[in-house]
């Protein structure tokens, strides 16, 4: 008969988690950068980066859905944009994109069209990201990622 001791998780040394700090490579949704000011069809915009909060990269076609909230107002999908890269794409779209990744180390942009530019200051910017893991062979699942962060807008 085994010890329960057998069944303790194991540990990682601690310089594991290290460069996982030092390089902001945390599984949050919502990047820590700060927002910037940019326009989408020659209106008010603001850029906010995000991330990948899988275990490893997925096609596009693997994002199920994408909700974007500032201020506690909802954004509504025809105000976002979803930019990867060189490449920008419309949240309806992502579904046929099954030749462009997502990698896990990059981010992400969504441009959001508002009414008017952002005030400088802090914003409360949630959002959620649902996602379809191919890699699952047992159904389909989907994952649920949401996170809350306040950033500060730059011009």
């Amino acid at each position: 008969m085994e010890s329960a001791s057998a069944f303790a998780p194991a540990t990682s040394p601690p310089s594991a988690a290290v460069p996982v700090r030092q390089t902001d490579r945390g599984r949050a949704f919502i990047s820590g950068h700060p927002l910037t000011r940019t326009t989408l069809d020659g209106q008010p915009a603001v850029v906010v980066k995000v991330r990948l909060t899988s275990y490893r990269s997925l096609p596009l076609s693997c994002v199920e859905r994408i909700a974007l909230s500032i201020d506690g107002t909802e954004i509504p999908e025809d105000d976002l944009r979803f930019v990867l890269g060189a490449s920008t794409f419309r949240l309806s779209d992502l579904a046929a994109q099954s030749t462009v990744w997502w990698f896990i180390l990059d981010h992400a942009e969504l441009v959001v069209r508002t009414p008017e530019p952002l005030s400088q200051g802090t914003h409360v910017i949630a959002g959620t990201l649902v996602t379809v893991e191919p890699y699952i062979s047992n159904g389909r699942f989907h994952f649920h990622f949401t996170s809350t962060r306040e950033l500060e807008v730059r011009p």
